[in-house]
């Protein structure tokens, strides 16, 4: 090897074995991202300084990294030669289960850091490497009971309207949900209690919107405040009447007969902002969607980042639907609230341009 690569995404220089813990931290994020390599020997400048390998250093940097890390990561350590110096190289590969911990603390890769986890991120992360979402998770303390019958009859009977689902109206509560997919081994699913139950925040407390019109353009002085609760239904719609309740329609005349009226902000756009908000939020986070009107803005935003690899210039081009939410955002799709096409975006600039 001649040169060694710069510091980044799957790159990590060490000094000296000297720093073994974060040594065993970076492969530990490393594993939880796309996998990397770390050069032992080389100076953050790339600076090759070597590394004196006696009688078991290799053996020993391997136990060290087993021992620490949880799933056990066995990185490929071998030595190479750079401008006549010995460097060891431990290349850690992605690990299929995600995230991995070392030390007891749960770490991934974001370009040249090692990002420590909270736990929302260290949920979304599990759930993401086993190929489920987190409202795909059963609350085994809920009950069928907990469950608002009437709630799925008008959700079913929307769903037969909207997108011809041939499940009837009438059906029985277990086997309707069911067919959603919203029970797994006889057990109520986070997507079920959010959607349908009768008092999902007893389960997720979390699970609010909160309204806010301001005075002004700062947050200083409120003119109107309101916390909505409920399913996310009806989180939804009581959003959508705040935001009508605290915003303008203006009235033009084009023409000589022509009377036009015209709501502050695009009604669809706005609809389609907090469905989103709703349907693709981070539901293991603590915090709420949150609505903000100032007399020169409305601003909507909810907990979570956006999907592994996507940034928001992302966003505004055609791209894949990557649900936070899958349950969620399959029976908000059965009630035209979305489309899963990864067009809200889209939609919203264009409405509002």
């Amino acid at each position: 090897m001649k040169t060694i690569p710069e510091e980044g995404q799957t790159v990590e220089r060490k000094e000296s074995l000297g720093e073994r813990r974060e040594i065993v931290e970076t492969c530990a994020a490393f594993a939880s991202a796309q996998g990397g390599r770390i050069y032992l020997g080389v100076r953050d400048d790339g600076t090759v300084v070597g590394i004196q390998i006696g009688k078991g250093t290799l053996e020993g940097l391997a136990n060290d990294i087993a021992q620490n890390t949880v799933p056990k990561l066995v990185p490929a350590i071998t030595t190479v030669q750079v401008a006549g110096r010995t460097v060891i190289e431990v290349q850690t590969t992605e690990n299929p289960t995600k995230p991995v911990s070392a030390y007891g603390r749960a770490y991934r890769r974001s370009g040249r850091t090692n990002q420590v986890l909270v736990a929302s991120e260290i949920a979304e992360l599990y759930f993401a490497s086993r190929g489920v979402t987190w409202d795909e998770t059963v609350r085994a303390d809920a009950m069928l009971d907990d469950i608002d019958a009437e709630k799925v009859r008008k959700f079913l009977s929307r769903a037969r309207s909207e997108r011809q689902w041939e499940v009837d109206a009438q059906t029985p509560v277990e086997p309707a949900l069911r067919q959603l997919n919203l029970m797994k081994n006889g057990q109520l699913t986070i997507a079920a209690l959010l959607l349908f139950g009768k008092n999902p925040q007893r389960f997720l407390l979390q699970a609010k919107v909160r309204c806010a019109r301001f005075k002004g353009n700062d947050e200083v002085e409120f003119l109107d405040l309101k916390v909505f609760e409920g399913d996310l239904i009806q989180q939804v719609e009581e959003a959508m009447g705040f935001v009508r309740r605290n915003t303008s329609m203006a009235a033009k005349v084009e023409g000589k007969l022509a009377r036009t009226e015209r709501w502050e902000y695009p009604p669809d756009a706005v609809r389609e902002a907090i469905t989103n908000a709703v349907c693709h939020r981070d539901y293991a986070d603590s915090g709420n969607v949150v609505v903000k009107i100032f007399d020169g803005r409305l601003e909507v935003s909810n907990p979570g980042g956006l999907p592994a690899g996507m940034t928001v210039e992302d966003l505004k081009q055609p791209h894949e639907s990557k649900p936070r939410n899958k349950l969620v955002a399959d029976a908000f799709f059965l009630i035209k609230y979305i489309e899963q096409f990864g067009t809200g975006i889209q939609r919203i600039l264009n409405d509002c341009h």
